[in-house]
C-alpha cells in the first residue's frame, strides 16, 4: 500500500459565474454563435493550471501558498445565475516548483506530478482528494518536469537548468534508482523543457533563452539531434506528431511550428504566423492549437497528419475575451496560464482569485 500525506479539503466556495458573450474579431464555426465567456471565481489566485481528464478537473499551483489546488468548474454554464466551484488544496510543501505535470499518455491514475526543489524529489498527488501519494527521486533540486510516454519517465529540470534527469514511474519507488537517465543541458535557471505524448525512446525539447535544442536516445544514451536560435516565451508539443513543438517568439508576435527533419539530424521551422500581438501561453489538443495573446484566445488548426499548406497556421477561431469581462481588475490582470478541458479552455489570472472558461469551437 502506498503511504498518504496529510492534506487539508477547503469548504465549498459560492461563487459568482458572470457568462457573457464576447465579441470575435475573426471568428469560425463554434458551439453557439459566439463563444460564451465564463468567470468563475476560485477563492485564491492560481497558476500554471493543467486539465486532469480522469478527474474533470482543473489542477494548478496556488499564487499565495506553496500548496497544489484542484478546482472543479461547474458543470452548467447555460445562464448568468450564480454558480457554485468546489476547491481541494493539498498540505502545504517547504517548496515547490515552477510547474506541474500530468502522468504519461493515456494514463488514467488521476494523479499529477510537482517538483519538491528541496528535496530532491517529485511528488505524485491524488487529484480526487489532493492527498501525496508517493515521492521519488528525481535528481538535484528539480523545478521544472515534463513527461515522457514511451519510456514512462517524468522529466526533471533542475532548478540551475544545468540538468535533465528522467525518473522511472512504474513499480515501487526504490531510492537512487528511481533516476533512469541524465543529461547535462545548460539552460539556466528560466530554462523550460517538454516532452512527447506518444513514442517509444527517450525524447524532449529543452528550451533556453536564445536556443531551442532537441534531444532523443535511449535511456543511457540521449544525445542532442538538432537545434535552432530562438528566443522562446512559451512553448507546447502537439498531442499527435510527437517530433513538433510549437513556439511563442519572445519580444515579437510569431508564433512557429518547429519540426525534425526527416533525416533525423537538424531542426527546422514548418510553419509561422504573426498574431500581431505576443503570444504569452500556449495549449493544445489532438486537433488544435490555443494562443493566449494579452486579450484573444486564438484557435488554431495542428495539421498533424497533413502538415501545414505553404508554411503557414490557419485560424479556426478568435475569441476577444478582455471584452466580455466588466470588473477592472480583470480587464487589466495578466493570464497566468491555459489549460484545455474537454469541451472548454481554461484561462488563469495572475494575482486575481478567477478563472475565464471559454467555450472551445466545434470541430
Amino acid at each position: 500500500m502506498r503511504a498518504r500525506a496529510d492534506h487539508r479539503r477547503t469548504p465549498a466556495l459560492v461563487v459568482t459565474s458572470l457568462l457573457l458573450v464576447a465579441g470575435c474579431g475573426a471568428h469560425g464555426t463554434s458551439q453557439r454563435s459566439a463563444p460564451e465567456v465564463a468567470v468563475l471565481r476560485t477563492g485564491t489566485p492560481v497558476r500554471e493550471p493543467v486539465w486532469s481528464g480522469e478527474e474533470k478537473a482543473l489542477v494548478a499551483l496556488a499564487d499565495r501558498s506553496r500548496q497544489v489546488v484542484r478546482i472543479d468548474p461547474p458543470r452548467e454554464l447555460a445562464s448568468d445565475a450564480p454558480r457554485t466551484a468546489h476547491t481541494t488544496r493539498s498540505r502545504t510543501f517547504s517548496e515547490l516548483g515552477r510547474n506541474l505535470a500530468l502522468p504519461p499518455g493515456d494514463d488514467a491514475s488521476g494523479e499529477a506530478y510537482v517538483a519538491l526543489p528541496d528535496r530532491d524529489r517529485i511528488a505524485a498527488l491524488d487529484v480526487s482528494d489532493m492527498r501525496t501519494v508517493e515521492t521519488r527521486e528525481a535528481g538535484d533540486a528539480p523545478s521544472y518536469l515534463a513527461t515522457d510516454t514511451g519510456p514512462d519517465l517524468a522529466l526533471a529540470l533542475s532548478a540551475d537548468g544545468s540538468t535533465v534527469s528522467g525518473t522511472a514511474l512504474g513499480g515501487k519507488p526504490g531510492g537512487a534508482d528511481d533516476v533512469v537517465t541524465s543529461r547535462r543541458v545548460g539552460l539556466g535557471p528560466t530554462g523550460e523543457i517538454d516532452g512527447p505524448d506518444r513514442g517509444q525512446q527517450v525524447e524532449y525539447y529543452a528550451v533556453a533563452p536564445d536556443r531551442l535544442t532537441h534531444y532523443k536516445g535511449s535511456r543511457s544514451d540521449v544525445r542532442e539531434t538538432g537545434s535552432l536560435p530562438l528566443r522562446a516565451e512559451k512553448t507546447t508539443g502537439d498531442k499527435t506528431k510527437v517530433s513538433r513543438l510549437y513556439v511563442a517568439e519572445k519580444g515579437g508576435d510569431r508564433l512557429l511550428a518547429v519540426d525534425a527533419k526527416r533525416s533525423g539530424k537538424g531542426l527546422h521551422v514548418v510553419a509561422s504566423r504573426h498574431m500581431g500581438q505576443p503570444v504569452r501561453h500556449l495549449d493544445a489538443d489532438e486537433r488544435r492549437l490555443y494562443a493566449v495573446t494579452d486579450s484573444r484566445l486564438v484557435v488554431l488548426a495542428t495539421h498533424s497528419f497533413t502538415g501545414f499548406e505553404d508554411g503557414r497556421f490557419d485560424v479556426v477561431d478568435t475569441v476577444d475575451y478582455r471584452s466580455a469581462l466588466d470588473r477592472p481588475e480583470l480587464r487589466k490582470a495578466p493570464v497566468s496560464g491555459i489549460a484545455v478541458g474537454g469541451d472548454r479552455v481554461y484561462l488563469t489570472l495572475e494575482g486575481a482569485p478567477y478563472t475565464l472558461s471559454i467555450a472551445k469551437p466545434s470541430l
